[in-house]
């Protein structure tokens, strides 16, 4: 290729007859004549070594010296096949640190940088060997039961238990189709909410020693970008963070105390609220409490509202609807609500005891204790609906045309799993680019991936009793 120069005066045009093609090409002269083009540098690698990452043995980092290149990668195998590469980075930095992630255990993997220029020229350096590790004992195994044609790429779950008796051991993992785990951080309390942002950073619910839990922002390595939490109120909801643009949405706790004798509760009741806060770039921290919006006689049938401690509503999970308003998931009150994001005023409410909305095709007439809530592209909502108030108790994955006009929510898709599966706590539903459903059956430690007619294409059971994934997400790739 040839590059543009410019410089001071009329410019002209040449005719040049290439080597390899015959063409016309214009560039631009001066009028003391025109330079022969300069041949670019070749590319070349420096420098290259592989360190362990101290977060987890099944990936390593690269440091990478270049020297006239634009990109860098590390390719990589077993018995000198390097059938893998890592994304290109940008080459600028020495030495530039490149991730390997997605290794299994006890292998010995041959890697080498490639260096690229930017009219593509490539440069290999010196191969080296990386040694994993071993796998910790604590870590959650997946058994799995389907492996048909699943879509490609890892399912990111969160160990809401120690998986071993006597050991405060709790994990963020990652694991392929195969169910090996290929990427985990371990964490010594709960880790709640684990899910991959927009940006590709990750995002973990959990806490260090006596550290009040909040959210970790980790690199793809694991390593602590920085550490997110609630800054109006009292306390950080351990249920979702989720990242918009440049800022942030998370769920708040605080409690207050209420006379809910009229309830035929105390007079002095705990309730506990669970509200938002949304932090947008260059704009005022909007906040929104229920306490302002809701009642604690909303909450469902089974929540009691004569102890001393309440917890009516309950957020659970958050969008960002298509129009910029908030959607938010109240588990104890049965409804999602949605939430004017200048205003904090409801929009409106659906399911519970103020439903404003029709169900329509629904066999179960609406959805009982949910979790999860995510607007599709297609303008459809789709949840989790663990179906504690169903008679008998179920739970299924379900698909609402929403009209917000005439205020009628019809069911267009469900996975209602034969036998039925009862979940009381937990679980995701996530629609995949390929138009399967990846499904998490929370408590009862089941995860789906299905297809549009229901057809099970890919079926995990997390080992272990009482080890719990609190969702479940399927990404394309752990960069």
């Amino acid at each position: 290729m040839l590059a543009a120069r410019h410089c001071i005066g009329p410019t002209k045009k040449n005719l040049l007859v290439g080597a390899a093609i015959w063409g016309i090409l214009a560039f631009g002269g001066c009028q003391h004549g025109a330079r022969a083009p300069v041949e670019p540098s070749s590319p070349a690698v420096i420098q290259f070594s592989l360190n362990t990452n101290p977060h987890n043995v099944v990936s390593a980092l690269a440091r990478v010296t270049t020297k006239s290149a634009a990109t860098v990668a590390v390719e990589y195998g077993v018995d000198s096949q390097f059938i893998n590469r890592t994304p290109f980075h940008d080459a600028n930095g020495t030495p530039y640190p490149i991730p390997v992630l997605g290794l299994k255990e006890n292998r010995l993997y041959q890697m080498r940088a490639i260096a690229m220029s930017f009219d593509g020229q490539m440069a290999y350096g010196d191969t080296l060997v990386f040694s994993t590790g071993t796998l910790p004992a604590t870590l959650p195994s997946i058994s799995i039961q389907t492996n048909g044609s699943p879509a490609d790429g890892y399912v990111l779950l969160g160990v809401t238990a120690p998986t071993t008796a006597g050991k405060d051991a709790f994990f963020a993992f990652a694991v392929n189709n195969s169910g090996d785990a290929v990427w985990y951080r371990e964490f010594p309390a709960a880790v709640v909410d684990f899910q991959k942002q927009p940006g590709g950073s990750y995002t973990v619910f959990s806490a260090f020693l006596n550290d009040v839990p909040h959210f970790f922002e980790l690199d793809n390595l694991g390593n602590i970008i920085r550490e997110l939490g609630a800054r109006d109120v009292e306390e950080t909801d351990s249920h979702e963070l989720r990242f918009v643009d440049e800022g942030y949405c998370l769920i708040t706790s605080e409690r207050r105390l209420l006379d809910l004798t009229a309830l035929g509760g105390m007079s002095g009741a705990s309730v506990r609220g669970t509200g938002l806060e949304y932090r947008r770039s260059g704009r005022p921290l909007f906040v929104w409490s229920p306490f302002d919006h809701l009642l604690v006689a909303d909450a469902a049938p089974d929540i009691s509202v004569t102890e001393s401690s309440i917890n009516p509503w309950h957020a659970n999970a958050i969008d960002i609807d298509h129009d910029g308003h908030l959607l938010l998931s109240l588990r104890n009150s049965d409804e999602i609500v949605k939430i004017d994001s200048e205003t904090g005023q409801i929009l409106w409410r659906l399911g519970g005891k103020q439903n404003q909305f029709a169900f329509i095709d629904d066999p179960l007439n609406g959805f009982s204790h949910q979790h999860g809530i995510r607007r599709l592209a297609n303008g459809n909502l789709i949840l989790f609906d663990n179906g504690n108030l169903h008679t008998p108790p179920e739970s299924r994955a379900v698909e609402y045309e929403v009209d917000e006009r005439a205020m009628t929510a019809r069911l267009v898709w469900q996975y209602r799993p034969g036998p039925a599966l009862f979940a009381f706590a937990m679980g995701f539903a996530q629609r995949l680019p390929s138009g399967n459903t990846l499904i998490n059956f929370g408590t009862a430690q089941k995860i789906v991936e299905v297809d549009n007619a229901g057809a099970i294409r890919w079926g995990a059971k997390i080992d272990g009793e009482d080890c719990y994934s609190y969702r479940a997400f399927r990404i394309d790739s752990l960069y």
